[in-house]
């Protein structure tokens, strides 16, 4: 009887094994293909590092991830990625948040601060060291979205068709501004209307607007907007450090294994370095390549920059009272900028 009963379990023992392994193997070589739309147009410096991003990954991961990269507005509007991604449409989109600062004003404070941090390591270090990662993936698991990782560089400059030496030059100006730049700029006395990237320089060709926020120099030289707009307005007072994300659809990012989930992140980080090495070597690079193309650059006097932090900062209060969540990000950034001697 002990020994039937040992038989048995023998059996049921090497039936699972037959059963399970191969299971096994089937997760653990099974595919992914993902669609992932992102911010920049094609044939730009920053698209080309989503190809080299998209390549790590499926270099890590051995193939089992692909992700194809589809430009700005080829699948959905670029404004309306957010939408998509909750729906299923996309599995994944490179975004800078300030496009939906209305839906979830606390992103106003992490895609750019005007007159906030002056360095891209300010805004890395309260990212990934001060729980401002930990922060956007509270509030886009909310929205059914995976908040995988930022990509920071420095600042974006002004290209504008009339010079610009004074904030009071601003006054009366139609200008394209995204994010917390557009009710900063307003308050200056600007009309903003806010527009996709890929939009700016049709904006500029034709008029519609007098100056723009569009992206670093070397992207921005790579679209020809010095054809459009013969002044480069310097520092990016109002976007002195950038910040791009990455997130994933929740349903499609909780299919992922944990490695393949791992490989991911580090390749967004990864990703964020390269660029920002890029954005700072192809930037001063791209600005004389400006001024051989006949482009003036204006550089604010740092007095007139100053009067802009008072109305700055009002803005950033104006928006913390949106939300509990959009409080607690601001209070968290102003106190690392009380720590590094940004603001009293």
């Amino acid at each position: 009887m002990k020994s039937r009963k040992l038989f048995v379990s023998i059996a049921i023992s090497l039936l699972m094994l037959l059963v399970v392994s191969p299971l096994s193997a089937t997760a653990k070589d099974k595919v992914y293909n993902w669609r992932m739309q992102v911010l920049w147009d094609s044939g730009t410096l920053p698209f080309q590092m989503e190809k080299k991003f998209v390549a790590r990954v499926k270099e890590l991961s051995k193939g089992r991830l692909n992700i194809k990269i589809f430009p700005p507005g080829s699948l959905v509007p670029t404004a309306q990625m957010l939408d998509a991604l909750q729906a299923g449409m996309i599995d994944m989109m490179k975004q800078y948040e300030g496009y939906y600062i209305g839906k979830m004003p606390e992103v106003a404070f992490t895609s750019a601060l005007p007159l906030g941090f002056t360095d891209t390591w300010q805004f890395e270090t309260w990212f990934w060291q001060l729980g401002g990662v930990d922060l956007l993936r509270e509030s886009y698991a909310k929205q059914g979205v995976f908040y995988i990782a930022p990509t920071i560089y420095g600042q974006e400059p002004i290209h504008s068709k009339v010079p610009i030496n004074s904030i009071a030059d601003l006054k009366g100006k139609k200008g394209r501004f995204v994010g917390l730049a557009g009710p900063v700029m307003q308050k200056l006395g600007a009309s903003v209307t806010p527009m996709a990237t890929a939009e700016v320089y049709s904006a500029l060709e034709k008029g519609v607007i007098d100056f723009a926020d569009r992206g670093g120099l070397a992207a921005n030289y790579d679209a020809g907007l010095y054809q459009v707009a013969k002044y480069i307005i310097l520092p990016g007072f109002h976007q002195p450090t950038t910040a791009t994300m990455y997130a994933a659809n929740m349903a499609k990012w909780k299919q992922l294994p944990k490695d393949l989930q791992e490989i991911v992140i580090a390749a967004a980080r990864e990703a964020s370095a390269d660029l920002f090495q890029y954005h700072l070597v192809k930037g001063m690079e791209a600005l004389e390549k400006f001024k051989a193309k006949g482009c003036e650059v204006i550089y604010l006097p740092e007095d007139e920059v100053k009067k802009i932090r008072a109305t700055a900062m009002q803005v950033w209060e104006e928006y913390a009272a949106k939300s509990p969540q959009a409080k607690k990000i601001l209070e968290s950034q102003k106190n690392w900028m009380k720590m590094i001697n940004l603001i009293e």
